[in-house]
């Protein structure tokens, strides 16, 4: 018990898991005092999109939780064994659950339950991102394809009759169901890349250039 103790206490050290209790506090303070505040992002229809600054802060949680993934022994990591992929499973399905319970709490005072649905949402579809960034570019670039939505998300968030888009999880109601399955199909991509670690792409690899071969 001792030694499963120190290991996830090494473990979180190596992510630098005060860092990212850091981030989340921060975070979330900003979500408490500036929630309302407008952000203004240019828009199609000309002038700029006035978007809640609430409706934003699941992406930087979501990217503090994927990016906790990175460690100063990446390179070792890498080669790691079974045991550690499941530390590192648990650790992402912590890190998530913790910003989901945070972001819930933080919003349930001052938000209608629709309005904590939708960030909830968001939050799924960032890290859903944020793995297939991270499994491409390294797990400190984890940011890279979530900040990247927010120009679709905030420039042609509305369509020409004035209505809010049906992919635009960041505007469309919690309930609304095709948003949801924006989040389902982002966490299977995100998954998916959690799967593909750099052992198996080798072995996709030679899989590949053995058939290669045989034709």
């Amino acid at each position: 018990m001792l030694d499963l103790r120190d290991s996830w206490i090494r473990f979180l050290r190596a992510h630098r898991f005060c860092g990212i209790a850091v981030g989340w506090a921060v975070v979330i303070a900003c979500d408490v005092m500036f929630g309302s505040a407008r952000l203004d992002f240019p828009f199609s229809g000309g002038g700029t999109s006035a978007t809640p600054l609430r409706h934003e802060i699941p992406l930087a949680l979501a990217v503090i939780a994927v990016g906790g993934l990175g460690s100063a022994m990446d390179s070792l990591e890498e080669t790691a064994a079974r045991g550690f992929r499941r530390a590192e499973i648990c650790f992402l399905v912590g890190t998530v659950s913790v910003a989901a319970v945070l972001l819930v709490v933080a919003e349930a005072v001052v938000s209608p339950m629709d309005t904590v649905l939708l960030l909830l949402r968001g939050l799924l579809i960032w890290v859903g991102l944020a793995l297939a960034s991270g499994r491409v570019w390294g797990w400190r670039f984890s940011w890279i394809l979530p900040l990247a939505t927010l120009f679709p998300l905030t420039y042609w968030q509305v369509d020409g009759l004035g209505r809010f888009r049906w992919w635009d999880w960041t505007d469309q109601p919690g309930h609304s169901m095709p948003c949801w399955g924006i989040a389902i199909g982002s966490l299977l991509v995100g998954g998916g890349a959690m799967a593909l670690t750099p052992w198996r792409v080798t072995r996709l690899r030679r899989v590949c250039q053995r058939s290669g071969y045989r034709r």
